[in-house]
């Protein structure tokens, strides 16, 4: 993970495949620093679409330095798909999977607004919350029941969701694009997991 982390800081040009698949929309993009070379998106499963796509777009690409794959929250099977897929091709490449968080996608689409909470259905009656001041993450995601909603609204100067949730009428979307312009002002994160960010302990039903 250190040789992945490493590679952000070298002098010449990196070649990035980005993956998001946290929403309906599935969005991929293939890049060198911030310049798109490929980009694209998936009609149908990650699992069945993806490296099609990729094929028809990208008939003999070069290895990628890096992939990196938004992990959430979202789709469960969207995200987890991406990085089954992400982890095959970069066995083939030799070169790391990283996650970054999707969040980062839709914040940068609202780079000026002070206190801009991003919202999405976590089930089980439960939303996630992950609060952006000015375009850079000041609060990571965190899980509320939705009866909570109401006074997490309260403090934001904005709130906006990929989902359809009472009180938040404004949508925003992650892309991979918006991954990709992120990476000027959000840091990849070396603790955040290669995994959903949704995940937590099941709840024990009671007796």
């Amino acid at each position: 993970m250190l040789r992945a982390f490493s590679l952000l800081a070298r002098n010449y040009p990196m070649l990035r495949l980005i993956l998001e698949a946290s929403t309906p929309t599935v969005t991929w993009l293939w890049a060198k620093d911030q310049t798109i070379l490929h980009s694209g998106s998936l009609n149908g499963t990650v699992a069945a679409t993806l490296i099609p796509s990729l094929q028809k777009d990208l008939p003999t690409p070069s290895p990628a330095d890096q992939i990196l794959v938004g992990v959430g929250p979202g789709s469960f099977s969207g995200i987890r798909s991406a990085i089954a897929s992400a982890q095959g091709m970069a066995s083939t490449w030799s070169c790391p999977v990283l996650p970054i968080r999707s969040t980062h996608a839709i914040a940068q689409q609202f780079p000026h607004i002070t206190t801009l909470g991003i919202f999405s259905d976590a089930r089980r009656g439960d939303v996630f919350a992950t609060f952006y001041a000015n375009g850079k993450l000041s609060r990571p995601t965190t899980v509320h029941p939705i009866a909570r909603l109401p006074e997490l609204l309260s403090r934001c100067s904005l709130a906006v969701t990929p989902d359809s949730l009472p009180g938040v009428p404004q949508p925003a979307y992650p892309s991979a694009l918006h991954l990709l312009s992120s990476l000027t002002t959000q840091p990849l994160e070396a603790d955040l997991p290669l995994a959903p960010l949704h995940l937590r302990p099941a709840v024990t039903p009671a007796a």
